[in-house]
């Protein structure tokens, strides 16, 4: 609008009285300090924000060699992330407001606001705690502080919010340089076994090893919240708290990441029962190791020694975080003492008050570590201990409050297992789903950060997940699917029997279209209370039985079908749609259109489509058709519930008497007859909300995805405890071929093997099997059957496939010596967005014995000499077993079809043939591996066999084998 660019305080926005600072120029660090407008009006009222729930890790960006002492001098940069959680209804300081033209500055922050963390801290302390400092001059400034005299405004932005538990969730990315990859030199190591000689003292005195000062790099600020039922003992209320990691960049390239519900509900603990006491898990995963791999260090925090490869591994350690490891005076903060945290991240409460309890974990990998701190709410319920008149809290289902889960780049996530999520609750109340989706890994978080989430108990429109995930409802006999069938049935064309023009509307006699849909699963939507139709006739009976949405309007009968199913993306929303305005904002919201119009050859020339939706509202169970003129209206006319029906035809009607059901706002017979036809849908029962995570991750990583079930209408709004999915994403994997041993056959025997590689267990990969053309091939080799994948999977916990195929080949009398490696190719499918297609290969060693032939049936001594190109006498001499030459050989029997020779020095493929009255040629057909061998190219020791003839001498054998 013309406005110069906002300097320090310059230009800024006037609502009424009040001005807010909205264009800070944080470069040149000339910000209010107090983080507000010029004349402080937004702060005037603000008292100090009660954090609730915070994580601050940091992360590489960029490193080059820059040593303390030496290197290149080159700066590191880095990235430092803050997860928060806030009280909503503090007087925030807004950097940015969403639609900040409809809204107040009085107004709780929504999803997509930026606010400017503000309290009760400054450089000497925390020496206003009575919150006057902020009434009369505006609140005191709070930083983040990377450790080198450097410092941050805090400006975060709101990522989700809870109406119902008062808070917000928020992430700020400050991104620092650092001079010096670690503040500076601890002191000088002497690790046992190491050794250095040097030339001169200065020599040695460079090269001693020595330990590194870490930047110790904090957010800091006051005060904790102060909730209502906080016990003294756990609640550490109106105390500063204090985020801190710290940064050796020769050693470690990001400390954990770490996300929880900001509010975690447990049962009281009953310490009669000690193995009962409540449990949850905090989920942490190292930024930059693929999937589930564990953390490696670099240096170990010491220059001048390499760190040995026993000790690259940095595994994740969890404790309860101490004053000291917030950097906190124990006088200013007491570590909750019913806390207890075990080496796999599952902590245990052991609180017999119930409550608001401030909790924090330390997560620390050599090298690094990482603050959460959040909330746990007790609640007085005990479902495993003594009677107790507290209501039951509701109860996430699935084994375990942590689960794992595998998957991979391009791939839906949990096939062939669904990954659900699903609470129920004893007392029937209607339930928000409250969860956190985040990526524990660099490449991810920015994947996982897109949207924020308003949670709802009725919509949730896929917020706050990253690209590719969407959140569906289930339900136990869901809709998941909707189709609509024509039918011209023999009664609407008999005489007087509807209007005339049915007479001429043949095209969909029989119902065309009705047997497919039932065969695949698909029922009508019927008349109440109707019976008749054989499913033996559907055709000629479906009339009697389903409920015609085209009823007195002479046009096509109109059959609404619905498809029902348990484990499925649910339909949540159904709409119809008169016009096409309706229809463009339909499609906008998201709606899919059945293509088919409800008002097919009726005397209305307009166009009627029913749209559905899968969302994450709650499921759609039941749909029920009424027929005004037949049925009646739902409620008595007249009814304070009963609207009249407006000028265009709609109408309305009252939800609270058809059993549960509620109405959809469209006349179906709209603009074709005076009978009102009204569709009434009915959704899953209270008390409980099932979900199931559709998502097709694009990039490898660490995720989480940590949820829990709330009431949304009662007093208490008591929640299940928080469960965790823990998902390890990979990049799909070339397929891996699985070994033979050696093979070995005879001539005449078929050989029969298979060959198998191992690929990601999914049911959308494909893995196919050839055999590769270059190099050594089995001629006549063949695939019998189809691939087959085994039954059981295998290799990685279970997450392999195996695919393979058997191979046929049949040696005939021209593979004698055969040996070598036949290899197979093995293709992974590609097709589809983010995957890529592998190839890999796999050989296997097959060997031919030499003159051995494998008998088959009906096989005699002149057949197989015939083969070999000799006679049956010569056969029968390399046979002494053999008696007599007309019995009859056995199938399976193996018989000699030559001699073995060994290769002698000076020996030649001429000489031989002379000295055993044969033929180089003869030789050759005898021997695979000899077949374009040079007459000089024997090797010593070499194997061959040898057909020589008995009779003929050595100087006049004129036969030639081919």
């Amino acid at each position: 609008r013309g406005e110069p660019p906002a300097r320090g305080g310059g230009a800024g926005k006037k609502r009424g009285a009040e001005t807010l600072d909205r264009g800070l120029d944080k470069q040149e660090g000339k910000q209010d300090p107090r983080g507000c407008g010029q004349d402080g009006g937004a702060c005037r009222a603000a008292r100090a924000p009660a954090l609730r729930a915070g994580g601050a890790g940091g992360r590489v960006i960029q490193v080059w060699d820059a040593g303390v002492e030496g290197g290149d001098g080159q700066a590191q940069q880095v990235d430092f992330e803050l997860t928060t959680a806030w009280r909503r209804d503090f007087q925030w300081v807004y950097v940015k407001q969403v639609n900040a033209s409809t809204r107040t500055l009085t107004e709780s922050p929504i999803v997509g606001d930026v606010l400017r963390v503000t309290g009760l801290y400054d450089k000497n302390g925390f020496s206003d705690q009575s919150g006057t400092q902020a009434i009369t001059g505006g609140t005191s400034e709070i930083m983040f502080y990377p450790g080198d005299n450097a410092k941050y405004y805090v400006d975060m932005t709101v990522t989700s919010f809870s109406a119902s538990e008062n808070w917000i969730m928020c992430t700020t990315v400050i991104r620092h340089t650092y001079a010096t990859p670690y503040q500076g030199k601890a002191q000088d190591v002497y690790p046992p076994g190491f050794q250095y000689e040097a030339g001169s003292e200065g020599e040695l005195a460079a090269n001693q090893p020595f330990s590194h000062i870490p930047w110790k790099a904090y957010f800091m600020g006051c005060c904790r919240a102060d909730l209502p039922t906080l016990p003294a003992a756990g609640g550490n209320a109106n105390k500063p708290y204090r985020l801190e990691t710290m940064v050796d960049l020769t050693d470690r390239d990001n400390s954990p990441s770490s996300r929880t519900m900001p509010i975690v509900t447990v049962p009281k603990w009953w310490p009669g029962d000690a193995g009962a006491a409540p449990t949850f898990y905090v989920v942490a995963k190292d930024q930059y190791m693929p999937s589930s791999d564990p953390p490696i260090r670099l240096s170990g925090g010491v220059t001048n020694y390499p760190l040995p490869e026993a000790e690259w591994e940095a595994p994740l350690m969890y404790s309860v975080a101490t004053a000291e490891d917030l950097g906190l005076p124990s006088t200013t903060y007491a570590p909750y003492t019913g806390l207890m945290v075990d080496s796999m991240g599952m902590a245990t409460v052991q609180a017999q008050q119930a409550g608001y309890y401030q909790v924090a974990v330390k997560v620390f990998s050599n090298g690094t570590k990482t603050i959460v701190d959040f909330m746990v709410r007790v609640v007085d319920n005990a479902p495993l201990g003594p009677p107790s008149n507290a209501p039951p809290m509701p109860v996430a289902s699935g084994t375990g409050l942590l689960e794992r889960v595998n998957g991979w780049v391009g791939f839906k996530v949990g096939v062939p297992a669904m990954v659900d999520l699903v609470v129920t609750d004893p007392q029937q109340d209607r339930l928000v789903l409250n969860y956190v989706f985040s990526g524990l890994r660099v490449a991810a978080s920015t994947a996982a950060g897109g949207g924020g989430l308003v949670y709802s108990p009725m919509e949730l429109s896929h917020q706050g997940l990253p690209p590719g995930a969407l959140l569906y409802s289930t339900a136990e006999g869901a809709i998941v699917d909707i189709e609509v069938s024509y039918d011209n049935p023999f009664v609407s064309h008999r005489p007087q029997h509807d209007a005339a023009v049915s007479k001429q509307n043949r095209e969909f006699v029989n119902a065309p279209g009705a047997q497919d849909l039932w065969n695949r699963g698909y029922r009508p939507v019927n008349i109440t209370g109707s019976s008749g139709l054989n499913v033996n006739a559907l055709a000629d009976t479906l009339y009697k039985q389903a409920f015609n949405l085209n009823a007195g309007t002479g046009g096509a009968s109109v059959y609404m079908w619905v498809l029902r199913a348990t484990n499925q993306a649910a339909i949540t929303e159904l709409e119809v749609s008169t016009s096409a305005s309706q229809e463009r904002d339909l499609a906008g919201r998201g709606f899919v259109r059945v293509a088919k119009d409800l008002n097919m050859q009726s005397s209305s020339m307009k166009e009627i489509f029913l749209w559905y939706k899968k969302g994450s509202g709650p499921a759609i169970v039941d749909v029920s058709l009424v027929d005004v003129a037949v049925e009646g209206q739902c409620c008595a006319a007249g009814s304070p519930e009963m609207m009249s029906y407006d000028v265009s035809d709609v109408g309305m009607a009252c939800g609270n008497c058809t059993g549960g059901f509620t109405l959809v706002p469209a006349n179906l017979n709209f603009g074709a007859s005076l009978n009102k036809i009204f569709m009434y849908v009915k959704h899953s029962p209270r008390g409980m909300v099932s979900k199931q995570l559709s998502w097709v991750p694009q990039m490898p990583g660490h995720y989480a995805i940590c949820y829990s079930g709330q009431e949304a209408d009662t007093p208490m709004r008591l929640s299940s405890t928080q469960r965790c999915i823990d998902m390890s994403i990979r990049d799909d994997p070339a397929p891996m071929f699985q070994m033979l041993g050696n093979l070995t056959t005879y001539m005449g025997k078929l050989l029969t093997f298979k060959v198998a590689f191992v690929d990601i267990r999914h049911d959308d990969e494909m893995v196919t099997i050839r055999q590769a053309t270059d190099g050594l091939m089995l001629e006549g080799a063949r695939f019998t059957g189809s691939p087959s994948h085994s039954v059981a999977d295998v290799g990685m916990s279970g997450m392999q496939r195996e695919t393979s195929v058997m191979v046929e080949w049949f040696p005939d009398a021209k593979y004698g010596g055969f040996s070598g490696h036949v290899c197979f190719v093995a293709d992974d499918d590609g097709m589809g967005p983010y995957r890529h297609s592998d190839t890999s290969r796999g050989c296997v060693s097959v060997t031919v014995e030499r003159c051995k032939w494998w008998v088959q049936t009906e096989d005699t001594l002149v057949q197989v000499a015939a083969r070999f190109g000799t006679n049956w006498l010569q056969v029968w001499h390399f046979n002494p077993t053999i008696l007599h030459p007309d019995n009859a050989l056995p199938p399976g029997l193996i018989i000699n079809t030559g001699h073995l020779y060994q290769a002698e020095p000076s020996d030649a493929l001429s000489a031989l043939a002379e000295r055993f009255g044969t033929t180089i040629t003869h030789i050759r057909a005898n021997n695979w591996d000899m077949g374009g061998m040079p007459d000089s190219g024997l090797m010593v020791g070499q194997n061959m066999c040898v057909v020589p003839s008995s009779c003929a001498t050595a100087v006049n054998v004129q036969r030639t084998v081919g």
